[in-house]
């Protein structure tokens, strides 16, 4: 698979700038003409997710805030909310310009569309 070149460095959590940061779960999909990327992001409202493509790199980012209940002291704190964040090295095949994506019940789907001259072409035969 050529969207993807594989990280060095398989660990789940990176840090930047101090703080750290969970990789989300990540499904690729291909087909003739696009990839379907699926990031499972529990917990994150849509405003808190930005996605951008710079020099031919995906990146994912995603923060994560606690909501406490007004009226509640926290006698636990177990739970990390750091937030998510996940960088891909895009092939020569995406056209990087018409992503698109959706996000719905803590799903993000990001399409990326494969240039045209990397789409299957199927080619006639002909009979003499």
């Amino acid at each position: 698979m050529d969207i993807v070149k594989r990280n060095r460095n398989n660990e789940n959590v990176e840090s930047t700038k101090g703080d750290l940061y969970r990789k989300p779960d990540c499904d690729i999909y291909e087909n003739d003409d696009a990839y379907t990327m699926y990031f499972d992001l529990p917990g994150v409202e849509k405003e808190d997710i930005e996605v951008k493509v710079e020099k031919d790199v995906l990146t994912l980012s995603a923060d994560c805030t606690k909501k406490a209940g007004e009226d509640y002291s926290c006698l636990r704190d177990e739970m990390i909310y750091s937030g998510f964040k996940r960088s891909f090295e895009l092939g020569d095949s995406v056209n990087s310009n018409d992503i698109r994506a959706n996000y719905k019940d803590g799903t993000l789907q990001l399409t990326l569309p494969k240039r045209d001259e990397q789409k299957t072409h199927k080619i006639s035969i002909a009979v003499n």
